[in-house]
């Protein structure tokens, strides 16, 4: 099994090895000799328990999670606010059925990076939006949508100059995987609580 093949993630977790093939877009893990052989190796580079494919390294300033952002708990409808949210839901839903998604993922790396600063605080309109996603949900429903949610909320951020960072973790065993928003170490769709249940494996 070669670790360092194009398009994949790979992390550890309790000794199995869990990967994520980006450029199919599915997860995957190994017989239990096989994954026996690979942590042998690794074992010679323990540094290495958690692997970025080169072209989606993992940014430099992520950091783990430690609270949940208050603007989730935002009581002041806005109308046009949640229409947006849902409109951008809708839209990204629309990309990712008709393109692949490293080249999803590598667009709105490129919007986040060229619209948004590495500033301390959300903006007002950023926590507006936070506030209008999480709206969203009582009108539509979040259930399996977590990574077309969080591409959504990321891109909207980044158009109010907001950068934030997509993360996709999982669990094991049971398998599960999950997908959220970060601004520094605020997630902003979720509960820290809910989030620290998962280990990320890719950070875009």
């Amino acid at each position: 099994m070669d670790l360092n093949r194009q398009g994949l993630a790979w992390r550890v977790l309790d000794g199995q090895l869990i990967f994520l093939d980006v450029l199919n877009d599915r997860y995957f893990r190994l017989s239990d000799e096989d994954n026996r052989m690979c942590l042998e190796r690794l074992e010679r580079s323990p540094e290495r328990m958690w692997h970025q494919p080169a072209d989606l390294a993992r940014p430099a300033d992520w950091i783990a999670p430690k609270l949940t952002s208050p603007a989730i708990h935002q009581k002041t409808f806005r109308l046009a606010g949640v229409a947006r949210a849902l409109w951008t839901q809708r839209r990204v839903e629309a990309r990712l059925s008709k393109h692949s998604l490293p080249l999803v993922l590598s667009q709105l790396r490129g919007v986040v990076e060229r619209k948004s600063s590495s500033n301390a605080e959300i903006s007002e309109e950023g926590l507006n939006c936070i506030g209008a996603f999480e709206q969203a949900r009582l009108l539509r429903t979040a259930a399996d949508r977590c990574l077309s949610r969080s591409i959504a909320l990321a891109a909207c951020l980044a158009a109010h100059g907001d950068r934030t960072r997509i993360v996709l973790g999982v669990h094991s065993p049971p398998f599960a995987a999950h997908c959220w928003v970060q601004h520094g170490d605020t997630v902003l769709n979720d509960s820290v609580e809910e989030v620290l249940r998962y280990q990320p494996i890719l950070v875009v």
